[in-house]
């Protein structure tokens, strides 16, 4: 598929969003930006949180070879923001570059993106539950699945703190 073709997406809490407008943020320095991923559970498992609470990464399946998406819980119980309706948003690819801080499957863009198709997921956590490849961690878990995906459960190499956000 070209990339004038082909589809990212981006959560929202917010439903009826036509454009999405750029939004000042530490990522774009000086820029404002707005953001997109290949992947529709990555777009919806960022709708809530603010990188504090939860924690999002791919690990590939020692059983199937397949790359699969973590949710990890950084803080007790914070699992439950996702236990809420969200919108997942496509929009065209040729609108994005890859993200600056080489995160997999995160892609930005410094211009106005219009919106292609707006789905209202009824409850992220539950359509979460449903899927095989996403891995719900609960606080509890997660330094132990962390070693079992050869992660570091130290400080990350990127920070992803509330004042991330601008």
């Amino acid at each position: 598929m070209s990339k004038e073709n082909k589809i990212l997406y981006h959560g929202s809490n917010s439903g009826g969003i036509k454009t999405f407008e750029p939004k000042q943020h530490i990522v774009g320095k000086d820029k404002k930006i707005v953001f997109a991923t290949d992947d529709r559970n990555y777009a919806l498992a960022m709708t809530y949180g603010t990188g504090d609470e939860l924690a999002v990464s791919y690990a590939v399946s020692s059983s199937s070879g397949k790359k699969e998406i973590y949710v990890d819980e950084l803080q007790p119980g914070k699992l439950k923001l996702l236990d809420k309706p969200g919108y997942l948003y496509e929009v065209e690819a040729r609108h994005f570059e890859p993200s600056s801080e080489g995160l997999e499957s995160e892609y930005v863009s410094y211009s106005a993106v219009p919106v292609l198709v707006e789905t209202k997921i009824v409850n992220i956590l539950e359509e979460f539950r449903k899927s095989p490849e996403v891995h719900l961690i609960v606080y509890e878990k997660v330094p132990q699945s962390m070693t079992e995906r050869n992660k570091i459960s130290g400080k990350p190499t990127i920070e992803h703190t509330r004042s991330r956000f601008l």
